[in-house]
């Protein structure tokens, strides 16, 4: 792979840590606990395609300890190191001890691994911004979280966890730039739901899109997106971004009294494909209510 990204003066080192798949993005609802792990892997490696074309797989450093990631980038030509299992941290300052200056100005970056719709010209205008400052910090969409932190002078200080583009922010200059791509990090299925709506990377599309029908296959997870009460009906959001209308029939077979908007259900779509132009919700639920659902 090489690198498609050219103008910034700066030599960039970029850290990007990923998760192991098998312990990652817990709180993302899927299928199944291998459906997860793929998406996790898909997500990441959308991410670390994307930085490569920026930066050049050569400038690139992943800390991880998944197989399937590190022996992908390996192919790419990206520096991999083991993630020492110090927390998110301890990740970034083994992957900032890695880099290696490629000559030029240098300057050291860490991405978060999560941005599956992020595009090399995204990253690469931030760090075109982000070169303008001895040190920065790109905040995530909530603008409480971290996506990117940069620094010219030295290695920066990962601080990293709730509230860590205010921590950054007390050492680096804060950019919430307008680059929605770059700052829509995924954790929870409405995140995921956002990012498709501005279009994630090949690998991620092709398992919301239903392409792997081993792991998509039965019911789905959507959140309530509209509902009228007076007539029983309502709509949802796929994690896809695809949105699905169900009418009273489907409700009042639900056994619900009541949903709220962006509470959290399974359905069950047909035709089997989502994306399908003929698509239509014909079972939504709640686990543990209504007929057929024992808590257990």
């Amino acid at each position: 792979m090489r690198k498609i990204w050219r103008g910034d003066p700066v030599r960039w080192g970029l850290v990007v840590p990923v998760k192991d798949a098998r312990l990652g993005k817990s709180r993302l609802s899927a299928p199944t606990p291998d459906a997860r792990r793929q998406l996790a892997r898909a997500m990441a490696l959308d991410t670390l395609e994307a930085a490569a074309a920026t930066v050049g797989p050569a400038s690139l450093v992943v800390v991880t300890s998944d197989g399937p990631v590190g022996q992908t980038v390996r192919t790419w030509g990206a520096t991999v190191v083991p993630d020492p299992g110090e927390g998110l941290d301890g990740a970034v300052r083994t992957g900032l001890r890695a880099v290696r200056p490629q000559g030029g100005r240098p300057g050291w970056a860490v991405l978060l691994g999560d941005v599956p719709a992020l595009r090399p010209r995204d990253l690469g205008e931030a760090l075109a911004r982000c070169a303008r400052h001895p040190a920065a910090v790109v905040p995530d969409a909530s603008g409480d979280g971290t996506t990117l932190l940069t620094s010219t002078i030295r290695p920066p200080t990962p601080r990293f966890g709730p509230g860590s583009a205010h921590r950054h922010a007390e050492e680096a200059t804060l950019l919430p730039l307008p680059l929605p791509r770059l700052r829509q990090d995924v954790d929870v299925a409405q995140d995921l739901v956002r990012a498709a709506a501005f279009g994630v990377g090949r690998r991620t599309r092709t398992l919301l899109l239903g392409r792997d029908r081993a792991a998509y296959s039965g019911p789905m997870q959507a959140s309530v997106h509209t509902f009228d009460l007076a007539s029983r009906s309502g709509s949802v959001l796929l994690d896809t971004g695809r949105m699905l209308p169900f009418d009273a029939d489907v409700f009042e077979a639900s056994g619900l009294r009541h949903v709220r908007v962006g509470q959290r259900v399974s359905v069950e779509v047909e035709p089997a494909d989502p994306e399908d132009a003929g698509a239509h919700l014909t079972r939504l639920w709640l686990v543990g209510v209504g007929p057929g659902e024992p808590v257990r």
